[in-house]
């Protein structure tokens, strides 16, 4: 097989009797004749010879037994993996007939330098340029593709192997073409159902690859073998004699699969090849050296996967760890090294975890696999995230979820992706001695840094960057003050790279994921895990965004809206797992303004109130917007301006809407059916032009609370409020509460307990503390942290939101300037989505580190005071 057990004492008979003479010399003076016929030289060399074969004995253990243990376990070293890329086939013009692209059509690059091979890559399926077009695109692989070799002839007995000529061959790729292996057949044999090709006018059949290194349990068809890819040495099954049902061995041994029957022809076709030398530039694969007249060719991507082979030292760490595992994924330790084995090399860590300890809307039973794609050696020194999505093949990660799939508890889905990552900088002050080279010192602490705050392994971090694990600024201490020659540091920040710092139009709090929030920054969503400690990008659109909102009865439902491209109508996206993936996208050609949610028949519906009407979208496959008549007096395409929905502890769904043109409020008890809106009774003031609704929900009482618009240069007059009762009204029907508004339009409310947040359009975020006698609004002063357009006067407040949870004291308001969040009941606020911070910056649980062109400033020690005018100051562009 392919380990090789190392030598205790590699000693030779003629090394032994040197080292005897050696010592007759220091030890006895007096014995001058060593010549071969002195007695007790003939003695001496008796001993040398005897301590050889002792020594033979002793370089079986213990090392080697370690080395033979695995070998007998199945435990081979790993053989190189091969290079993906993406060619494109080309024509200059096109035709009305199809262009043939074969399978096997090898592709290299231009010119190789230092005398090295070129890297050649194969296409791994057949394709064709489709007639009236000019290109198509297929994948393939940096190998060589060997046909046909016969390997040998069968011999009837268990246990028989065959050497293949070219080793190693690629790790596998998941294509059934990266090794076939078939043995002869006669022509009475053949049956339609059996997997067979033809050579040479013989015909074979194919057997199958098992992935297991035993032939235990080996299923309804038993043409099995395994194979050592790295030495090339592929096994059939052995003969046993297996305990019968007496707990007695049998007579005569049997064999555990079939085997190739005597003097028939064992045939392979296989892949070998990879390294590393196929991680080929994007453009670099350009020559076709199968030549198709009038096809050129080119890679646009990048090449990635190469791998070299496994060593024997790695090997030997690896071998014990597999074992635990027993070929099935029980255990986080599991999936994570059954993962990384057998993604072709492409994968370098991962992360094993059940969904449901991270968040509340995950079933029971849910393993998520988190990958890391590997970087290859010599690009280690600065990881970027684009190298990184660059290697995020789909063809690596469906075959890591196959194999999991197949190994995977019963009653368990696994789910397999490539981790997220958050950019960060450091910027630092380094103080060195004076004889330090500035530019050297610098260079190594750049390299440090990107070594340490990386995903992957490296010389500086032999674990990568701990999954969720918070950077610090003392962290940052500890990597330049490894460094030597360096005295202090000063004046360290961290910066983060993307957060709602501007245009923040919508902003929602998620009522079953803790301390969970979103906001809308132009065409970027964020999300925080973390009270607005730390925001990480969850989507990208083609708009802007203008409304996000969490589903209150279905966990990890939300809806965001954003404008289409063309900045003619909305765009709806909906996400069922708090935004880390969009299963559904809804364009529509008019302005969706408002949006709610409710369960109906355990389906989640989305209210929309648009320019056009009130729409409802029913999240499931194959639906589409539908509009619901709300009053049929009213123009059929009378717009909306807000929706806001309630269910109550009988079960009863609320559905309100608020018309343009002063058209008034709706309000339907029977789930916003068509027809079941009404309007008697819900008159407020015919001048009130209502543009905000949001639910009041206090448990066993719920209010309908509605944002009024005021003309420009007014005060306005504040917002009312309606108790729902189902179908009773209350007496007191819509309650005024405009006492001290001095907000303009109001832009957005939400609730705290007892107490009421207005966003404005004048005076910031006001509140209202329903407590007291008389409520009356309070605006908030000046100096509270909420951003400025000019002295005394606010930036309108676009979004409010506030903390579900009662012990949860938050509130986040979002604008012009980004978010900023108050915990004091509206008395001061601070800004939430700052870029820089001075003592740390967080990570999710499953998200990593990826830095970001670090800036360190270099100072001698003689220089580190204000009036020093000589530095190095360093930075590595991002």
């Amino acid at each position: 097989m392919s380990l090789k057990s190392p030598n205790l004492d590699d000693r030779t008979f003629d090394q032994l009797k040197a080292d005897a003479l050696r010592l007759v010399r220091q030890k006895d003076i007096g014995w001058t004749d060593l010549s071969p016929s002195d007695p007790g030289i003939v003695l001496l060399e008796l001993f040398a010879h005897l301590t050889e074969v002792m020594l033979y004995r002793l370089n079986r253990l213990p090392e080697k037994a370690y080395v033979e243990f695995l070998r007998l376990l199945g435990v081979t070293l790993q053989p190189p993996a091969a290079a993906y890329v993406e060619l494109t086939f080309s024509r200059a013009r096109a035709t009305a007939q199809p262009l043939p692209i074969p399978r096997g059509t090898r592709v290299t690059v231009g010119r190789v330098g230092g005398g090295a091979e070129p890297p050649v890559f194969v296409t791994a399926k057949a394709a064709e340029i489709p007639a009236g077009a000019t290109e198509v695109t297929v994948g393939a692989y940096h190998c060589d593709e060997v046909e046909a070799e016969l390997a040998g002839r069968g011999n009837g007995l268990g246990g028989q192997y065959v050497q293949l000529r070219r080793p190693p061959l690629i790790a596998s790729t998941g294509d059934p073409a990266d090794l076939i292996v078939a043995v002869e057949l006669r022509p009475e044999e053949l049956d339609e159902r059996i997997p067979a090709r033809e050579y040479a006018g013989k015909t074979y059949r194919i057997w199958q690859w098992r992935k297991e290194s035993h032939f235990t349990n080996p299923g309804e068809d038993d043409h099995i073998y395994v194979v050592d890819r790295n030495s090339g040495l592929i096994t059939f099954a052995p003969a046993v004699r297996m305990r019968q049902a007496d707990d007695k061995l049998a007579e005569t041994a049997e064999m555990l699969a079939a085997v190739p029957a005597v003097g028939r022809e064992i045939r392979v076709w296989y892949r070998r090849g990879g390294g590393n030398a196929g991680n080929v530039a994007a453009d670099r694969l350009t020559v076709l050296k199968d030549p198709i007249p009038g096809v050129s060719v080119t890679n646009r991507e990048r090449a990635t996967g190469g791998k070299p082979g496994e060593t024997l030292e790695n090997a030997l760490l690896r071998g014990p760890q597999e074992l635990h595992s027993l070929q099935r994924a029980v255990t986080a330790k599991d999936f994570e090294l059954i993962a990384r084995n057998h993604s072709g090399r492409a994968v370098e860590r991962a992360r094993a975890f059940t969904r449901a300890a991270l968040w509340r809307h995950a079933p029971p039973g849910h393993v998520e696999v988190l990958l890391v794609p590997a970087i290859p050696e010599e690009e280690l020194e600065r990881v970027t995230l684009d190298m990184l999505q660059a290697r995020e093949t789909e063809a690596a990660r469906e075959q890591i979820e196959k194999v999991l799939d197949e190994r995977r508890p019963l009653g368990t889905t696994c789910v397999v992706s490539w981790t997220r990552y958050k950019k960060v900088q450091v910027n630092a002050t380094v103080v060195v001695q004076p004889e330090e080279d500035l530019e050297a010192v610098q260079q190594r602490i750049v390299q440090r840094l990107n070594q340490t705050i990386t995903p992957v392994t490296t010389p500086f971090n032999s674990t990568g960057w701990p999954f969720g694990q918070a950077l610090r600024a003392s962290h940052v201490y500890d990597i330049a003050l490894a460094e030597r020659g360096v005295r202090w540091v000063d004046r360290v920040r961290l910066l983060v790279a993307e957060v709602p710092e501007a245009r923040v139009k919508g902003l929602g709090v998620d009522y079953f994921q803790p301390r969970t929030w979103y906001a809308g920054s132009d065409t970027t969503l964020f999300r925080s895990l973390n009270d607005g400690e730390g925001w990480e990008v969850i989507g990208r659109f083609d708009g802007p965004v203008t409304a996000v909102r969490a589903h209150k009865g279905r966990a990890g439902l939300i809806a965001v809206i954003s404008q289409r491209m063309d900045m003619v109508g909305s765009q709806v996206h909906v996400s069922t797992d708090c935004g880390e993936t969009w299963r559904a996208s809804f364009p529509l050609a008019f302005t969706v303004n408002g949006l709610d949610w409710i369960m109906r028949d355990e389906v989640p519906v989305l209210f929309l109130a648009t320019s056009r009407g009130l729409y409802e979208i029913a999240v499931e496959p194959g639906t589409a917007p539908i509009q619901v008549l709300v009053d049929p007096q009213l123009p059929q395409e009378r717009g909306f301006y807000a929706v806001a929905t309630h269910t109550d502890v009988r079960g009863v769904v609320t559905v309100a809407v608020a018309a343009e043109s002063q058209d008034g409020i709706f309000l339907s008890v029977n789930g916003g059916l068509p027809g079941s809106f009404r309007k008697k009774g819900m008159n407020m003031p015919a001048t009130e032009d209502t543009r905000v609704l949001e639910i009041q929900d206090e448990g066993v009482r719920a209010y309908l609370w509605a944002g009024t618009n005021a003309l420009e240069g007014s005060n306005g007059t504040g917002c009312y409020r309606w108790e729902l009762r189902g179908l009773q009204d209350p007496p007191e029907g819509w309650q005024s509460f405009g006492l001290a508004w001095q907000g303009g339009s109001c832009k957005g409310l939400a609730f705290h307990r007892n107490v009421v947040f207005a966003a404005s359009h004048r005076t910031g975020v006001l509140k209202l503390d329903l407590g007291q006698e008389k409520p009356a609004w309070q605006a908030p002063l000046v100096t509270c942290g909420l951003p400025l357009r000019d002295p005394g006067r606010f930036h309108p407040v676009d979004a409010v939101a506030a903390a579900p949870d009662v012990t949860n004291s938050l509130v986040m308001a979002g604008g012009i300037e980004g978010v900023h969040r108050t915990s004091d009941s509206g008395v001061s606020y601070t800004a939430s989505s700052t870029k820089e911070f001075i003592e740390k910056v967080t990570l999710p649980d499953t998200w990593l580190f990826v830095s970001d062109g670090h800036q360190v400033t270099v100072l001698r020690e003689d220089e580190a005071s204000p009036t020093a005018s000589t530095t190095a100051a360093a930075t590595q562009p991002g």
